[in-house]
């Protein structure tokens, strides 16, 4: 009974955490059909703006303010993957690795 108990109380998260990387899927997505390329800055951009929301929070930072610079952060690193393809001629799989 308490194994049972642990997963309906481990279910929530789950649920969040699937809903997130299904966001991140769809965003995978989205550019695989409108570049041709799968770019994967939307895997690093996911990581990067939930790590800049948490060490701000840490810091003592009003939530909102923190999940907008964390969506900055995701729209910066989607900038330089931008500028490394097409500023510095370097193919969009290896730029959105490198970001």
């Amino acid at each position: 009974m308490s194994f049972l108990m642990s997963l309906f109380n481990a279910l929530p998260g789950a649920v969040a955490q699937g809903l997130i990387w299904g966001i991140m899927a769809i965003g995978v997505y989205i550019t695989f059909r409108i570049l041709d390329v799968a770019d994967l800055t939307v895997d690093g951009s996911l990581a990067t703006g939930g790590a800049v929301c948490v060490m701000l929070l840490r810091a003592g930072w009003n939530p909102w303010l923190a999940l907008l610079c964390a969506m900055l952060a995701g729209m910066l690193a989607g900038l330089v993957t931008g500028l490394f393809h097409t500023k510095c001629g370097i193919p969009a799989i290896l730029a959105g690795i490198l970001t």
